[in-house]
């Protein structure tokens, strides 16, 4: 008797889709708790976020949105991050512990987007394609790294990768997802002005796509002031406000860093230097060739028309254009940073959606899965090339980290060269010794977190970009991006600075008169007087005592008088006398020194 053939029994199309859903959330479920354990093993926080606080600390306390009382300054570029940190800070919460939740939240965000996103793709091919972009971002050093420094950094990337998602793989209804899209623009204008040139991009491409889909103009106009109504409504009257308030087009930090100037040659190298150790990223400039030439060959308009009436491939499209031309004409033109990848990692998502999409679109689909696997475990070794940028070796044969050119691994540097508690604690003790002394203070570049929690009355920046005077000066060689504009120790005296605190810096002076030091267990802390008070010299010797250790001026002068004043030429004399007077006379009433020196001016000239 014949034996039937057993029939193989195929799963159900819908069991096979139900699984595939399951094992995709498991892994990206993993990816996003790999990222979050991840930034936590690196928190850290960056010293420029302890202007920002201080911002939010006048706002918080009625003073208004400025670093010092009284001076409408805009020393910030992130005002929906401020107004973020300001309402926790209202409602009694840890500044410190708000930017880093804040930051990994907004980090979280970019990567269930991410995986939304792969989710719809890997739907539409029927079969199961790993959430690439969401592991790629979940393994990249830096994305995770930036989640925690304090900055806007992750939330401009939220923003983004929302307005990305809304207009491209939402199911909203036209008029509200071009409503919503734009909304998300308008937000992360207000986290970081440059975003101004994707907005341009978009409107740009909108309008053209209408054009060529020969809508009315009626339609076309229409459709445009949907897209832009946030930025009508909100962005606009925010803008005129701040404008009346700061008194300039674009915030202080614009023009103290030259943003209006070109330096492409820095801009190109800081690109390169992330792409370097990031080199999967560098498929996103190789594989579009491969789907975009084809395109060229015959019909192009035809062809390109096809291809963009799927949205996903328009967002594919949209996602080259946003890297290029936020790299060339934002990234290159400043010339970078000085704060390695912080510049690129809000567009660290579109790079890796370019590589998911170009790799889907030219392999074979049996092979997807094994390409993007591949390129993941290269991830692995990305980290290891990036951590060795910043490596050199000393005299001494000793490895140390350092600058890589202009740029810092700048997680480093607050964690290890100058720790953050350490700066802290080191803010604290000065507060502590100048409490209840109306005093002046200068910090120079790092020590934004030491001033912030000294809490002077006043607080001058010596790169300007809390001043304006300094951020609009004018300068003859360009040198380290964002640090490259700084006041003079003549501008610093006639504006009543009375001390720097220069722990990690050079002195600003030669002049040994001006070095003091405090001692506060367990610190010795150095310090430079910029102008000499005697009203404040005073109050600090009688509040310390010995633990205050300076050079007497008067008895300075005294001796100078003594002994030099009637031997010393014309010239020295006129030079010491100028610097005297900004240092001392011109601050404190002692005509009887003062006229010494005048009549003894006098005589020599003569």
């Amino acid at each position: 008797m014949a034996t039937k053939a057993k029939t193989k029994v195929q799963p159900p199309v819908q069991s096979v889709q139900q699984n595939n859903k399951t094992l995709f959330i498991i892994i990206s479920a993993i990816a996003v708790l790999i990222s979050i354990i991840y930034s936590y093993k690196l928190k850290w926080l960056g010293d420029d976020i302890f202007i920002a606080l201080r911002y939010v600390q006048n706002f918080i306390e009625g003073n208004g949105l400025v670093y010092n009382k009284g001076e409408r300054v805009e020393g910030f570029t992130d005002f929906l991050w401020i107004m973020l940190i300001s309402f926790f800070t209202w409602l009694k919460r840890d500044p410190l512990v708000t930017v880093q939740v804040m930051g990994i939240l907004s980090s979280v965000g970019t990567l269930i987007l991410c995986s939304a996103m792969a989710f719809k793709i890997s739907n539409k091919n029927k079969k199961l394609i790993i959430p690439f972009v969401t592991i790629a971002l979940a393994l990249n050093y830096d994305y995770n790294t930036w989640a925690t420094s304090g900055l806007e950094t992750s939330l401009f990337s939220f923003l983004l990768c929302s307005s990305f998602y809304t207009f491209f793989f939402s199911e909203i209804r036209e008029t509200k997802r071009y409503i919503l899209t734009g909304l998300f623009l308008c937000l992360a204008m207000m986290t970081r002005p440059d975003t101004l040139l994707i907005v341009f991009l978009a409107n740009l491409l909108c309008a053209c796509n209408l054009f060529f889909q020969r809508k009315e103009l009626v339609k076309i106009i229409k459709t445009l002031l949907f897209f832009n109504l946030a930025i009508l409504v909100i962005y606009i009257p925010y803008f005129l406000w701040r404008y009346n308030y700061y008194g300039f087009i674009f915030p202080n930090t614009y023009y103290d860093k030259l943003g209006n100037e070109s330096a492409y040659s820095k801009g190109f190298q800081y690109i390169w230097l992330y792409f370097k150790p990031h080199f999967v990223s560098i498929l996103a400039f190789v594989l579009p060739l491969f789907i975009i030439l084809p395109l060229v060959k015959n019909k192009f308009k035809d062809n390109l028309h096809e291809f963009l009436n799927d949205r996903w491939n328009a967002a594919f499209i949209l996602s080259v254009k946003i890297v290029y031309l936020y790299l060339i004409f934002f990234v290159a033109k400043v010339g970078g940073d000085f704060m390695y990848a912080r510049f690129i990692i809000p567009i660290a998502p579109f790079i890796y959606f370019i590589i998911f999409y170009s790799v889907i679109k030219l392999a074979k689909p049996n092979r997807v899965n094994i390409i993007l696997g591949v390129l993941i475990l290269a991830g692995f070794i990305e980290t290891t090339i990036r951590m060795d940028l910043f490596k050199a070796i000393d005299k001494n044969g000793k490895e140390i980290i350092t600058w890589n050119g202009d740029v810092s691994d700048e997680r480093y540097v607050y964690t290890s060269y100058y720790p953050m508690q350490e700066e802290i604690k080191m803010g604290k003790a000065i507060h502590n010794c100048f409490d209840g002394i109306e005093t002046r203070m200068l910090i120079k570049g790092g020590q934004a977190c030491m001033g912030y929690f000294a809490n002077f009355s006043y607080i001058q920046e010596f790169h300007g970009l809390t001043d304006t005077l300094i951020a609009h000066s004018k300068i003859e060689h360009r040198e380290r991006i964002g640090h490259e504009k700084h006041g003079s120790i003549e501008y610093f005296e006639s504006k009543s600075i009375h001390f720097v605190f220069p722990i990690h810096a050079r002195p600003i002076t030669k002049d040994t008169f001006r070095f003091a030091n405090i001692n506060y267990s367990p610190y010795q802390i150095r310090t430079e007087i910029i102008t000499y008070d005697t009203k404040i010299i005073a109050q600090l010797k009688a509040k310390l005592g010995d633990d205050f250790q300076y050079t007497d001026f008067p008895m300075y002068l005294d001796y100078y008088i003594q002994s030099r004043l009637a031997s010393e030429p014309y010239d020295k004399l006129k030079a010491d006398y100028d610097n005297f007077y900004l240092y001392y006379f011109k601050n404190n009433n002692d005509k009887e020194r003062e006229n010494k020196f005048t009549i003894a001016l006098s005589s020599k000239k003569v």
